[in-house]
């Protein structure tokens, strides 16, 4: 039969406390006699380590109550620190403690922590760090044609005409459309990636028909980039010890979750809002910055679907 509940928790205690502590000898369910009581203590974990000549001693008590835990547990608690002669004592809880019981705490130097599993089935939690997103992207493009060596070149007034336009060399391989030369220029990072207004060279001598008429022309993309920044959640899994009178989690791994942007952009994740400006976040500040770039591929060679479109 599986072991009572209680009981797994002590064992998942005992398996983080092992990760996070080293070289040190961890025991499960130790027993140490009382220096004052002169019997033996049962210790759901403990923890010795020799540094130098001295033998420190750790020992750790584990409560999967759905309660807090409140003032009496921390003192019963605090008597069996003094009756071994610990060098330190700490509480594990599945729950939490009362604000009079951390007070206490505090005064007896005893620590304070929540068991984080963010994979555990009958202790799982939720975690996440602020996280700050910045997307990077084309926001707009205009184009510029210039005539080359005075050659007499027609183009469509006609957005919709202009923009289905194939252009290419004059030795006849195919550059492609204004958005995907536009496009490439971007994905391969051969544009400012700043803010603000760009001008980049699509092509010297470019070749296009329209109308039954052969153009040769110059083309320069005057490309629009900007900035969005988005705020939330950023989903992480781990598992550690919460320390409750800090607010601090201590961990050997912590490995971040997915999250989506297009959804984040859409505003189709309630959690993620928009902000203008980061700098004005005073609450809570981002543990995390991730930016990114607007992938387009729209290429005929690369068949991937772009990532977001730009106003063109």
């Amino acid at each position: 039969m599986d072991a009572p509940k209680w009981k797994r928790f002590e064992k998942l205690a005992y398996e983080i406390q092992k990760e996070l502590a080293g070289d040190a000898d961890v025991k499960l369910n130790d027993s140490i006699e009382g220096v004052d009581s002169k019997v033996a203590r049962q210790i759901d974990i403990s923890i010795r380590k020799q540094i130098g000549q001295y033998a420190m001693l750790i020992v750790i008590d584990c409560k999967d109550y759905s309660e807090p835990l409140d003032v009496k547990d921390i003192e019963t608690f605090s008597g069996l620190v003094k009756d071994v002669r610990a060098d330190r004592g700490a509480l594990i809880v599945s729950s939490s403690f009362t604000p009079a019981a951390l007070n206490v705490a505090k005064n007896e130097g005893i620590d304070t922590y929540r068991l984080v599993d963010t994979e555990s089935k009958d202790w799982k939690t939720y975690a996440s760090l602020p996280c700050l997103l910045e997307r990077t992207y084309l926001k707009a493009s205009s184009f510029q044609f210039s005539s080359v060596a005075m050659q007499h070149w027609e183009l469509p007034i006609s957005q919709e005409k202009l923009m289905s336009l194939v252009f290419s060399e004059t030795d006849g391989t195919r550059r492609g459309t204004l958005a995907e030369m536009t496009h490439r220029k971007w994905d391969k990072a051969e544009m400012p990636r700043e803010p603000g207004l760009h001008e980049v060279l699509l092509g010297e001598h470019l070749i296009t028909d329209f109308d039954e008429i052969r153009s040769h022309t110059k083309v320069v993309a005057r490309a629009l980039v900007a900035k969005e920044f988005y705020f939330g959640p950023l989903p992480i899994k781990l598992r550690g010890l919460e320390n409750s009178q800090t607010g601090g989690v201590i961990t050997r791994t912590l490995t971040t979750d997915f999250i989506e942007p297009r959804k984040i952009e859409s505003g189709e994740d309630p959690n993620w809002k928009r902000i203008d400006d980061p700098a004005k976040l005073a609450v809570v500040k981002p543990a995390i910055h991730l930016g990114y770039f607007d992938v387009y591929r729209d290429d005929p060679a690369q068949p991937d679907g772009p990532a977001a479109r730009p106003k063109l």
